[in-house]
């Protein structure tokens, strides 16, 4: 059998070596050169062949690994470039199609159907958002969406108005505690102390939100201050941008939780 061996060496003062077919290798390339662009291969074919050379341009354009299934809840995925039998490791970006309640699964280059889950927790197609892009991994036993849950929004609990796209927060001031005691009252009710810029982003838009008590009086925020042990409060002076501080277990004060969608 005659073996066919490529050499490219590509010298100083040679041009870039351009090839129009797909290039198969049984050792290295070394690729000379004074330049980053003579020391290139150019002309490969946009291939998405599992056996083929990856070029740049496949792999910046995305079309080797992200897909448009059709609607409902099974997805069929059909990317060549995972071959016939793709396992754990295989990394998809998908179009979230038209959904119903229920589990999603997704059957990738005609393999059995595999669950989408997050973490141990089965996807529910009415959580998913129409035309929002996931990101999947094959874990070896289903697909994990690796978006968290960034790619969907979550109603305002109740007790809270809808700020913008990112957050809610209480209409109304709880009671008066020290630092720590609001910390964990926000927590303990899947909530957490608001931020410092999310307080002023509400405060501007108080009278439409129906948010009361916003001013005239001092209220903690989770923003960290200029002192040890101390802990941001804004509000005495209107929705003012810049806040006091005072130390977090010293005295008590008003406060209101947010929520992030």
């Amino acid at each position: 059998m005659i073996r066919k061996i490529l050499s490219i060496v590509v010298a100083s003062v040679a041009m870039p070596v351009f090839t129009t077919a797909q290039v198969f290798l049984d050792n290295t390339i070394q690729l000379v050169g004074a330049t980053d662009a003579e020391r290139q291969v150019a002309g490969l074919p946009n291939s998405t062949d599992p056996n083929a050379m990856l070029s740049a341009a496949t792999e910046q354009n995305g079309l080797l690994r992200s897909a448009n299934p059709t609607a409902g809840n099974l997805w069929a995925i059909d990317l060549p470039a995972f071959g016939s039998t793709p396992g754990a490791g295989c990394h998809v970006i998908v179009r979230t199609p038209a959904t119903v309640a229920g589990g999603v699964t997704v059957a990738l280059n005609g393999t059995a159907p595999l669950p989408l889950r997050r973490g141990s927790e089965p996807v529910d197609g009415a959580s998913l958002t129409e035309g929002v892009m996931l990101s999947l991994i094959h874990d070896g036993s289903g697909f994990q969406v690796l978006n968290g849950r960034n790619d969907r929004k979550r109603d305002c609990p109740s007790g809270m108005v809808m700020v913008n796209e990112q957050f809610c927060i209480e209409s109304t001031e709880r009671t008066p505690g020290d630092y720590f005691d609001a910390g964990l009252a926000c927590s303990g009710s899947d909530r957490r102390l608001c931020s410092w810029a999310e307080f002023y982003t509400a405060c501007l838009g108080a009278g439409t939100l129906g948010l009361t008590g916003m001013t005239d009086n001092w209220e903690w925020t989770n923003d960290t201050s200029n002192e040890d042990n101390s802990a941001r409060i804004v509000g005495l002076n209107g929705c003012i941008t810049a806040g006091n501080w005072m130390a977090s277990g010293s005295g008590d004060q008003g406060y209101r939780c947010c929520y992030t969608r």
